[in-house]
């Protein structure tokens, strides 16, 4: 009996039963030994569910860990699932440059999960879905640390420099919509309004465990970058 693995309710991954069994075991012990959640949920109903931002963040913390093991015992264990969740990391959000440190992870990543064993999936907002998944991954990463309110503007974000920054700065500013948390959670209370020169959207956050929240968040996209403008209950003072 098969396995899927699901993004946004897309499959893309489907293992054998067995095999989808032992990854998901071994994934809870990682997640278990560094604290983090993997972003896999299952396997349950022959389905394995994944959020590829969460996915990204615990390869990179289980990269470190691994970085600072000095027991070639657990990692002779660990080296096959590390391959496995390097495949499925680089599938879902794009190449990660950290795993350049990390040749025995890297060469024999293909071989472990050949890239043919994988379907194309498009995740994140509508608009977003004929971007290549490292820009996907990348612009969700950047509203994620607007949120959290790590920087002010996409220029802070990316140190206002390079051709990423601008080409990050061009595909934001031509969105309908900005791109929210979790990435393909588009609340149906959202307003944008195009002025011209800027727009304005507002937006409830979205709260994992009940859904659409009753914080409010504002978004201003012009000249300056993309920055947010206003957070709080009910709706801002100028929509009032």
């Amino acid at each position: 009996m098969g396995m899927f693995g699901y993004v946004d309710g897309v499959s893309f991954w489907e293992p054998g039963s067995s095999t989808a069994q032992m990854f998901a075991a071994q994934v809870r012990v990682m997640e278990n030994r560094i604290q983090r959640s993997s972003g896999i949920l299952g396997p349950e109903s022959d389905e394995l569910h994944f959020d590829p931002l969460k996915l990204r963040e615990f390869f990179v913390f289980l990269l470190n860990d691994w970085n600072r093991q000095g027991s070639p015992v657990l990692r002779a264990m660990a080296i096959g699932t590390m391959q496995v969740l390097a495949a499925l990391d680089q599938h879902l959000n794009g190449p990660l440059r950290e795993l350049g440190g990390n040749p025995e992870i890297r060469d024999g990543m293909h071989d472990a999960l050949p890239p043919n064993r994988l379907l194309p999936v498009t995740w994140g907002p509508p608009a977003a879905r004929d971007l290549p998944q490292a820009v996907r991954f990348e612009l969700a990463a950047i509203v994620l640390d607007l949120v959290r309110g790590w920087y002010q503007t996409i220029d802070a974000r990316t140190d206002g420099q390079g051709w990423q920054g601008e080409r990050l700065r061009e595909i934001v500013d031509g969105y309908p919509v900005p791109l929210l948390l979790p990435p393909h959670r588009i609340p149906p209370d959202l307003m944008s309004t195009d002025e011209g020169y800027r727009r304005v959207s507002v937006m409830s956050l979205w709260d994992t465990v009940y859904g659409v929240s009753r914080l409010r968040l504002q978004v201003v996209h012009d000249g300056l970058g993309h920055r947010i403008t206003w957070l709080g209950f009910g709706d801002p003072p100028n929509l009032a």
